[in-house]
């Protein structure tokens, strides 16, 4: 039993000082960086150490923009302040607060209760049978427009908010997306919200007792049963009703007809212009009928001028002075008041103009580019220092791609495209332990102001040398460390020893350059390179005293080698006293044993006994 539990302490001692040796050789760094646990299947590609920067700041938290970098989905809608993510209880959480990490493979990252879910903090509130139905009816791919989302299961984005995007529209896109203007939530029948007095034909007098299938006709369109709300004609009478007159007093019966009856007639025929499809608005009203009934040559009749004019549009009469740059819709800038520009132009397609307005300049005013007319000589806008004052101030003067945009979109300017992947084009690739350094370390060394010109390429720009007056020039020519260290870590020595007077052999080899080098004296560092003593004794103490000495220096390896302290190099027959027969097994002890000198054990071995009476009686 005692045996047993010897064996055991001592495996028990051994094991842990494997242990304390592993702690005491591998950096602190190496430990710190571990994985706290598995990532989830959606970020499993993510997985390995050297990815945790993708998510992680370094000396930071969870950094929300690298969460918003990979979901740009939920990054677009966040910017244009809709949806959950942007409502009163979720804005300016962090991201991990709801979705944490690391808690393993299958870990449910987007969990909630969906009984008591407040929907209003989405922006679509659910009313009538919305209210009823299970959340994956409408969460569904089947219901999602955008093909990369459209492959995720259980995303709850890429919905819009038009019945369409859940419902089949059975009015196939002859209607506007605005089901609710019509149908309530209840049910899509009947529409309860459908007033036709909104519509381009209010209904009035006879019309108000005829059934919706008298005009709204019913027929089979695309193998679906259809009925026409839309497009159905109605600007004369005679697109439901035949004419007895056949055309002999024109088209606008209501001149002289009530819609009451054919049979009743107007006792004055004051005409109403909108029946003709051109509803007369702003000066339009003012001016006299023969401005532009003007018995023009080609004309029919009287009043019948536009009679062969399919559509009636400002440049049938008007002079388009845009040369047809902006389309042929006057009215989305200009109103039949004025020529003068609207003040409202939130419904102007500048794109007509060759410069589409994204991101941030979508809210800037038009007065902050157009400070004199709209008509003035285009703007310059090809590049964004046409417009944009250069922060970097010139650093990326003469460079072939130097405009803001090549690194900036116009979703603002905080943030840059630029990668490690155009970083590698750049004069300074990034290497080893470089890779993890933060941007700001090397182009905000002040704080406040980046620099990307002219901040340094070689180590000593950016690194103090503390081998300066230490390490000859010889062996660092020009301050340059790579000549000795890599770009992984400082500790990592690549020098070659046997260009200088003292070669490297044996445990030397493996021993670190500090031991040597280096010496800690009263808290202090000190170091030494040049003129340093290659004596063994230098280093080693000699528990030989002088003994063996000559012209004052004990040349160790005459008997020692580099691998360890034993006698490998030592031959007893090359002294004075040769060993044969007996004394060939003798321990060295019996002959050669210790005194005191100069206050030292020390163990005589030049004893000055070379006959047998020396030793023998």
């Amino acid at each position: 039993m005692d045996v047993i539990n010897t064996r055991t302490f001592h495996r028990f001692i051994t094991i842990h000082l494997v242990v304390v040796f592993l702690f005491l050789i591998i950096p602190c760094g190496v430990f710190s960086q571990l994985s706290p646990g598995k990532l989830t299947k959606a970020h499993s590609s993510l997985e390995g150490l050297s990815n945790c920067t993708l998510c992680h700041d370094l000396g930071a938290k969870i950094s929300e923009k690298k969460c918003l970098s990979c979901h740009t989905h939920l990054q677009q809608k966040i910017t244009q302040n809709k949806g959950y993510h942007v409502s009163k209880d979720i804005k300016g959480k962090a991201c991990i607060s709801c979705h944490s990490e690391h808690h393993g493979v299958n870990f449910e990252m987007i969990r909630f209760d969906k009984k008591t879910f407040n929907h209003n903090l989405t922006g679509y509130e659910l009313k009538g049978a919305h209210k009823k139905i299970d959340c994956t009816q409408c969460h569904s791919p089947e219901n999602i427009s955008d093909p990369v989302l459209k492959k995720n299961k259980k995303t709850y984005l890429g919905l819009t908010t038009t019945c369409t995007s859940c419902h089949e529209d059975y009015h196939q896109k002859t209607l506007s997306n605005q089901c609710s203007n019509c149908h309530g939530m209840e049910s899509f029948k009947p529409a309860s919200g459908f007033d036709h007095s909104n519509t381009g034909f209010p209904l009035t007098g006879g019309h108000k007792g005829v059934s919706c299938t008298e005009c709204h006709k019913t027929e089979t369109k695309n193998n679906k049963k259809f009925q026409h709300f839309a497009d159905v004609p109605f600007k004369n009478c005679n697109s439901c009703h035949k004419d007895p007159h056949n055309g002999s007093f024109g088209k606008d019966c209501k001149s002289c007809h009530s819609v009451e009856s054919f049979h009743k007639i107007k006792a004055s025929s004051a005409f109403n212009h909108s029946v003709t499809g051109f509803e007369l608005e702003g000066k339009h009203r003012t001016l006299d009928c023969k401005k532009c009934h003007d018995n023009r040559p080609g004309t029919v009749d009287l009043y019948k001028e536009f009679a062969a004019v399919k559509e009636i549009k400002c440049l049938t009469c008007h002079e388009d002075s845009h040369t047809n740059k902006f389309g042929e819709n006057c009215t989305s800038c200009h109103s039949q008041n004025s020529f003068a520009i609207k003040g409202n132009k939130k419904d102007f397609n500048h794109e007509l103009t060759g410069y589409s307005l994204t991101g941030r300049h979508k809210e800037v005013d038009c007065r902050k580019c157009h400070t004199e007319t709209y008509m003035t000589a285009p703007l310059a806008h090809n590049e964004c220092k046409k417009c944009h004052s250069d922060y970097h101030k010139g650093d990326f003067a003469g460079l072939a791609e130097n405009d803001c945009k090549v690194c900036h979109s116009t979703d603002g300017f905080a943030g840059s495209s630029f990668d490690f992947e155009r970083h590698e084009k750049s004069t300074f690739p990034l290497r080893g332990a470089h890779l993890a350094t933060p941007c700001t370390a090397c182009h905000k060394k002040d704080g406040q102001n980046w620099k990307f010109r002219e901040i340094g390429k070689s180590c000593i720009q950016c690194h103090d040398n503390i081998h300066k007056g230490f390490i000859s020039e010889k062996y660092m020519p020009e301050n340059n460390c790579a000549l000795c260290h890599g770009n992984e870590n400082w500790g990592s020595v690549t020098f070659d020893h046997n260009n200088t007077t003292f070669q490297l052999i044996g445990k030397h080899l493996r021993t670190e350059c500090r031991s040597c080098h280096f010496e800690i004296r009263e808290g202090k560092t000190y170091q030494q390179f040049s003129n340093l003593d290659t004596k063994c004794a230098s280093c080693h103490d000699n528990v030989h005293g002088n003994q063996f000495e000559e012209s004052g220096i004990t040349d160790c390896k005459r008997c020692h080698g580099f691998e360890k302290w034993d006698r490998s190099n030592f031959n007893h027959d090359n002294t004075r006293f040769k060993l044969e027969g007996a004394h060939l097994n003798v321990n060295c002890n019996e002959c050669h044993k210790a005194e005191v000198v100069d206050g030292k054990s020390t163990i005589i071995y030049k004893i000055g006994k070379l006959t047998c009476a020396d030793c023998h009686q």
